[in-house]
């Protein structure tokens, strides 16, 4: 079954099974490519399902982006996954393996790659020496980032499935394809029933 949701561009249809699977669930991941709009999905998510934001680029970069040591981020990835609720965005693919079976439904962000630069440029201008609600100031820009951004919907997409499907074939995997699509679903979690009692922060 699906909901038509209107949008100024025209109507479009949304998965029931998408919605209920959201307002159902208390572990939610946000996966997608850098400047897809993750953490700005995860913000709406967490005020509407009323769930704890956790931005995976807030603690795994220090302070002038010094990554975390692999051994310790895997640690703290363990803690973080043991609360009993969280929305966690950041793809991450060497902690996937723990974070896949903790999670109840999984929402894959994808744009094209061009808007994706877009993005990751236009938020270096607007939080240029700022600090950002999901990753500490002054993030470098440099060619290996821009080339992992190039490189992520031919090589880091098929990546994230084939591990979906190793650590959690039965969960629900919501795709969102379309800037269309992520509004539609936000309008729809927004116009549904109240969450059931057993879904939620405890």
């Amino acid at each position: 079954m699906t909901v038509a949701v209107i949008l100024r561009r025209g109507i479009v249809a949304i998965s029931m099974k998408s919605v209920d699977a959201l307002m159902s669930s208390k572990r939610i991941l946000v996966l997608g490519p850098c400047g897809s709009g993750k953490t700005c999905l995860t913000r709406q998510l967490s005020r509407i399902l009323d769930l704890p934001a956790v931005h995976l680029d807030a603690i795994f970069w220090r302070p002038g982006w010094i990554s975390t040591p692999q051994p310790e981020w895997r640690g703290m990835v363990r803690s973080l996954l043991r609360q009993d609720s969280w929305i966690m965005d950041g793809t991450y693919e060497s902690t996937l393996d723990l974070r896949i079976p903790a999670a109840e439904v999984i929402v894959m962000v994808n744009r094209p790659r061009w808007s994706c630069l877009w993005g990751v440029v236009r938020r270096s201008l607007t939080y240029r020496n700022k600090p950002r609600p999901d990753a500490p100031p002054g993030q470098p820009i440099d060619l290996a980032y821009l080339r992992y951004i190039w490189n992520y919907p031919g090589r880091t997409d098929a990546l994230v499935r084939e591990l979906i499907k190793k650590y959690g074939p039965q969960i629900p995997v919501i795709r969102l394809d379309k800037r269309e699509n992520v509004k539609a679903l936000i309008s729809a979690l927004q116009a549904a029933p109240t969450r059931p009692e057993s879904a939620g922060s405890s």
